[in-house]
């Protein structure tokens, strides 16, 4: 009798998380005032497409997804993309969310192993913190633990996962076969949603995509002008903007307002004359960061005056899709991602980067649980220091604030920017010392 009332109790507070959470979040749309530290405004109106996205995914049909399921399919039928990775990363800002869903998860007997985004997902997924999708979508890309998740959260959804598997290889037969597993995954949404999909409408939604990776592309290149305002801790939370959100309305206005304002900030501080009188360490940053409250990124950019140039993450890598082969061109944005594949492809786009965005050095923030970063990262450090750049990984947790140790991350990060200090005073010297021969030669 105890544990069917349990059981009664347990299942009644599964159906009343969504109902707190969507109120909670109407009531801080409301709520919700602009934060005057964020050094541009269109951040605060990121903030506000953010809490929207959730708020919708509450209200309306979703669908489960890992990070590369095309949210353009999904749009076009009027549904919203909930990526379990990517949501887990905005509840890990909550240290009641992250504590509840990882004792939910090792309650669960799921491995402590496995990467903290999926482990915390899945915890809260099980608790009944998620809303209730009407499929589950996952790609074979990049990372196993999203399809063993999905595959794990159909038992106690109740709902059919759909799997797209990626080559990693750019060949026609390739692109023909993941077209064709989209155009069966269009279907299964028709079919568990009773909606058809409008060629029109996925024309419509494919153009907006392409006109936000524009402002993206535009954005990117302002990121190396030195009077870029953009901080790197602030482009680093753009996975929600630059994915899930992808070929929404929400998406494409926060772009535009973040290039507009950009730039205009950028043409302003250029007609001042506005000299910087110390030049701080430019760094590329690799892979995510710590998304719950940690002063990690405030001591690089406050404390120590780094300027994160540019980071991985908000590389474009595809092509603009063509509207009139909408699947065929999904398919090979999915494969050609750099990351899809040899480690090769991956090092020559960090080269490619650490030229054009003339980087003093490289910090990579190594994940815990991520069996495809870690095993890359002294491959990464040995090539990489060969073409000249320093090279410092951060051992750490992007969601579980136990495993973060501040004393140890501020140690390895002084000496790192030490030794680019000296390097850069180095070099400086040297430059003026051939300055200067060149000048007695010429005398």
């Amino acid at each position: 009798m105890l544990n069917l009332k349990g059981q009664l109790l347990e299942g009644f507070l599964k159906r009343l998380y969504p109902l707190a959470i969507k109120q909670a979040l109407w009531l801080g749309g409301w709520l919700m005032k602009d934060d005057p530290r964020k050094e541009l405004s269109a951040l605060n109106y990121f903030r506000r497409v953010g809490l929207d996205y959730l708020y919708k995914s509450y209200s309306r049909e979703t669908v489960w997804t890992t990070v590369f399921i095309p949210s353009e399919l999904l749009y076009a039928l009027g549904l919203t993309p909930f990526c379990m990775e990517v949501v887990a990363a905005v509840f890990a800002g909550y240290e009641k969310a992250i504590a509840s869903g990882l004792q939910e998860a090792e309650s669960q007997d799921i491995p402590t192993d496995v990467c903290t985004f999926h482990r915390m997902a899945l915890g809260l997924a099980m608790k009944g913190f998620f809303p209730q999708p009407v499929l589950l979508a996952g790609s074979s890309m990049l990372c196993d633990s999203g399809l063993k998740s999905l595959k794990l959260a159909e038992t106690f959804t109740g709902k059919r996962l759909v799997t797209i598997d990626v080559p990693m290889e750019l060949q026609e037969g390739a692109i023909r076969y993941v077209a064709q597993q989209l155009k069966e995954l269009a279907a299964s949404l028709e079919e568990a949603t009773g909606r058809r999909m409008s060629l029109e409408r996925l024309k419509e939604v494919i153009l907006r995509s392409n006109r936000t990776r524009e402002k993206i592309q535009e954005i990117n290149e302002l990121r190396a002008k030195s009077a870029c305002p953009l901080k790197g801790s602030s482009a680093l939370n753009f996975m929600l903007s630059s994915h899930i959100l992808l070929g929404s309305q929400g998406a494409e206005k926060f772009y535009e307002r973040l290039a507009g304002e950009t730039k205009e900030h950028i043409n302003r501080e250029g007609n001042r004359g506005k000299s910087v009188p110390h030049k701080p360490i430019r760094i590329l940053w690799l892979e995510a960061k710590p998304y719950f409250n940690c002063d990690l990124m405030l001591e690089l950019e406050e404390r120590h005056g780094v300027k994160i140039v540019f980071d991985e993450l908000n590389y474009i890598y595809w092509e603009a899709l063509d509207p009139e082969n909408p699947y065929e061109s999904l398919a090979r944005k999915l494969i050609s991602h750099h990351m899809n594949g040899r480690i090769e492809r991956r090092l020559e786009v960090i080269k490619h980067l650490a030229r054009k965005y003339s980087v003093d050095g490289i910090i990579v923030f190594s994940h815990w649980g991520c069996r495809r970063h870690l095993p890359a990262v002294p491959t990464l450090k040995r090539e990489l220091e060969k073409e000249g750049y320093p090279f410092l990984s951060l051992d750490g947790d992007c969601v579980d604030s136990r495993n973060y140790m501040p004393g140890q991350f501020a140690t390895r990060v002084d000496g790192f920017l030490e030794m680019l200090r000296g390097k850069i005073i180095s070099r400086a010297k040297a430059n003026r010392g051939a300055v200067l021969n060149e000048v007695n030669m010429a005398s």
